[in-house]
């Protein structure tokens, strides 16, 4: 028997695929529904954003003042860093902003006991809703452990938590992070309404985080930009300087040749150039973390220039390394604390050096985002050698400026003076070649 030219069976068939088809859209409805309310709130926890620009500041100023220089005795191997509930609420906000995250965070710290609540707000339309999100960490030796979190109505426990928590770092960079950040972690105590941390200066652990740092690129990829780098530095006719275009050029034509090879990743290959280039200009030597126990080309040390500053070139490559190590929101928050903490005993605040931290963010962002921009970088560069392809102008903007110019002519992070000089620095960063 026959329907509409379909056999009976046949449309038999078909209505149950159908049916199943319409139980599973059902069930994963269901689900979400499910899923909404376990996670989703109508009101948020953290109910002000209780982080303003002087709160950023005293953090900052408390943490750059207590890590920015090693210790000058060789028993003093330790520097420590004390944290208020206050602190660490203004650096969650400043760090949710810059992901461009709607949301609040507030940070508590009472007794033994660390508590942070985050709300994000969902991007809902005509409602607002939250994902509300709480941290719980207690006390312990040598290291505070995290006891619990939750979100939402779900909370889990701390033995989920550290499965977690394995599965993260045995899975993901997160782990790679981890190797690089605990040998440096003495102790971190929860107690006396502060989070104590102390940091490990010791040579010899430093030199194993170094090492770690190679293991964010191949290290076969980094010997060969080390050797090249090595080459190009030779070559040049000043004994004192070289200028950072003028070692781009032949590195990302190497980077290029190298892409266009059977299985070339010019992701990879920018990676490994811009992490050997920017400890060059940052006076770092890696060549015991890149060639363990193997010969070393002769790399002479020379001052790398950008816009003929040497603190400029560092600004622009170490916040390339951030961002390409995937830490874009830290890369801006370090730049502007740094630039904070030198308005009180530093060098005073310093537009030009926000400007070359902004510019290297960019840099490293297109660098690696996609394998069709790391292509187009290294065509770019290979091609030209002009600086201003990847740098704005700089020598107009303020610099040295002491805390009491800065309040003067700017107020604060906030105020439409210094929001305008910002934005200025972003356009004409915007504008260069590369970053169009």
């Amino acid at each position: 028997m026959y329907l509409q030219g379909y056999p009976t069976d046949k449309f038999g068939v078909m209505g149950k695929a159908f049916r199943r088809l319409g139980y599973a859209a059902g069930t994963l409805v269901l689900l979400v529904a499910i899923l909404a309310i376990l996670f989703i709130d109508k009101e948020p926890w953290a109910w002000h954003k209780a982080a303003t620009p002087q709160h950023f500041l005293a953090t900052t100023r408390n943490i750059l003042h207590s890590t920015a220089k090693p210790p000058d005795q060789a028993t003093d191997k330790v520097r420590n860093i004390a944290l208020t509930g206050e602190d660490l609420t203004a650096v969650v906000n400043y760090a949710m902003t810059r992901k461009k995250l709607e949301g609040f965070a507030l940070a508590t710290i009472f007794d033994k006991r660390m508590v942070i609540l985050v709300s994000l707000k969902m991007p809902f339309r005509y409602a607002d809703y939250y994902l509300n999100l709480k941290l719980i960490a207690d006390d312990a030796e040598p290291r505070a452990f995290v006891k619990q979190v939750k979100a939402g109505f779900i909370a889990l426990p701390k033995p989920v938590v550290r499965v977690l928590f394995w599965w993260l770092t045995h899975t993901t960079r997160l782990g790679r992070y981890v190797e690089m950040t605990l040998p440096l972690l003495e102790q971190v105590r929860i107690g006396d309404g502060r989070l104590r941390v102390s940091l490990n200066w010791d040579r010899e652990v430093m030199g194993q985080a170094q090492d770690l740092v190679a293991e964010l690129a191949d290290k076969e990829r980094l010997r060969v930009y080390y050797a090249k780098l090595a080459e190009c530095v030779g070559q040049s006719q000043s004994r004192r300087f070289i200028g950072l275009s003028a070692l781009l050029r032949p590195l990302f034509t190497l980077a290029k040749e190298r892409s266009e090879a059977e299985g070339g990743d010019a992701r990879e290959e920018n990676r490994a150039l811009i992490l050997v280039l920017a400890a060059y200009a940052n006076g770092k030597n890696l060549a015991s973390a890149i060639y363990p126990g193997m010969e070393t080309p002769d790399l002479a040390r020379r001052g790398v220039l950008l816009s003929r500053r040497i603190d400029a070139a560092q600004h622009f490559t170490a916040s390339a390394v951030l961002v390409i190590s995937g830490q874009r929101a830290f890369a801006d928050m370090v730049g502007l604390a740094k630039e904070f903490n030198d308005t009180h005993g530093g060098s005073g605040f310093s537009f030009t050096d926000l400007a070359a931290d902004r510019a290297g963010a960019s840099f490293g962002k297109i660098a690696v985002d996609s394998e069709e921009s790391a292509r187009k970088v290294q065509a770019t560069l290979s091609e030209n050698s002009d600086e201003s392809t990847f740098m704005p102008t700089i020598k107009d903007l303020p610099e040295n400026l002491s805390a009491e110019d800065f309040a003067g002519q700017y107020g604060d992070t906030d105020t439409p003076q210094f929001l305008e000089l910002k934005k200025k620095i972003e356009d004409r960063i915007a504008a260069c070649r590369l970053y169009q």
